[in-house]
């Protein structure tokens, strides 16, 4: 299976645990169940590739694959020394509508399983020290939110708030390419959003809703 579009998430450093949270609580808001089951992929190798040296993202090493009826609908790409128990298990201890969110997953039998690849690291020529933080976005509701600051569709605090101006960069080409014991994901974008100050950027998948 290759999927060319997905709601895509992408760890800027070690155990950074807004993204996680961000993640695991997106799309709940009403009632909705945005997911029924996720794969922990660990030892895997997620390419990623760029046209410009002045941005910085690093391959990843790790991933969680989100289903809803066996179909892909959310990956989040995770640095390799990234402790993945720990920070899923920070998570799911988050308040959600006065529970804990692991009770909602238990609750709709949300489940989950690992699968170790056992790939040995491939890196790229990135500056690990200035990794940006990338936003890839599909859709219009998302993108919205991720100008203002979020980075998830519904009304939560997680995002990166240091600036609200962005430029648009027309040519820039950014590339996930990450295979797993079952699809693969080639996640292309040709434009982007980048905050003022370098530190965030939004960049426009090619295949989504967004350019259609």
């Amino acid at each position: 299976m290759i999927i060319k579009t997905i709601d895509l998430w992408t760890e800027p450093y070690k155990n950074y645990y807004e993204c996680f949270n961000g993640a695991f609580i997106d799309g709940f808001e009403n009632g909705k169940i945005p997911f029924n089951k996720y794969k922990i992929v660990k030892n895997c190798n997620c390419i990623i590739k760029n046209n410009r040296q002045d941005i910085n993202i690093s391959n990843k090493h790790n991933s969680i694959i989100f289903y809803h009826n066996e179909n892909p609908v959310r990956l989040m790409v995770i640095n390799k020394d990234t402790e993945i128990e720990k920070c899923i298990n920070i998570a799911l201890e988050q308040n959600f509508n006065d529970k804990l969110l692991k009770d909602l997953y238990k609750d709709n039998n949300i489940e989950s399983y690992i699968v170790d690849l056992k790939e040995n690291p491939i890196f790229n020529e990135s500056d690990v020290s200035k990794e940006i933080d990338v936003l890839s976005c599909d859709r219009w509701n998302l993108l919205y939110n991720m100008l203002k600051g979020s980075y998830t569709e519904d009304n939560t605090h997680y995002g990166n708030y240091q600036s609200d101006k962005y430029e648009f960069i027309p040519n820039i080409e950014i590339k996930y390419d990450l295979k797993t014991d079952t699809e693969e994901f080639i996640i292309e974008h040709k434009c982007a959003f980048i905050n003022e100050i370098r530190t965030r950027i939004i960049p426009i998948q090619e295949n989504s809703k967004l350019t259609q």
